[in-house]
C-alpha cells in the first residue's frame, strides 16, 4: 500500500484524468451501500501538456505506460480512485 504522503502529492487534474481514463461516470455506479462500478475502458492519450502529470502517477505506482503516450490506470490506482471516490473500481470489462 502506499504511504499517505504519496496520496497528498496527487493533483485533482491528475483524479480527474485516471477517471477519465476508466471512463468513470456517476450515472453507470451500481449498488447503494456497497457502491461499484465496472469500467468499459482504461486508457488515456496524453498530448505533451498530459504526459508530465501521468508520468508523475507512474512513478507513484498508480498507472501503467503503454505504447508512445499511451497510459492506464494500475490497480494501485484503482484502490486510490476507490478512496478519493467511495466506488469500487472494477476491473474493465473486456
Amino acid at each position: 500500500m502506499v504511504s499517505s504522503a504519496i496520496y497528498e502529492k496527487v493533483t485533482y487534474k491528475q483524479i480527474d484524468d485516471m477517471k477519465h481514463a476508466i471512463g468513470f461516470s456517476s450515472r453507470r455506479v451500481h449498488g447503494t451501500k456497497h457502491r461499484r462500478y465496472e469500467p468499459y475502458r482504461n486508457y488515456f492519450n496524453t498530448g505533451e501538456r498530459d504526459r508530465e502529470d501521468w508520468e508523475q502517477l507512474v512513478s507513484i505506482g498508480f498507472a501503467e505506460k503503454g505504447k508512445d503516450n499511451w497510459y492506464s490506470v494500475s490497480e494501485e490506482g484503482r484502490k486510490f480512485l476507490y478512496m478519493v471516490t467511495g466506488v469500487n473500481i472494477l476491473p474493465e470489462s473486456r
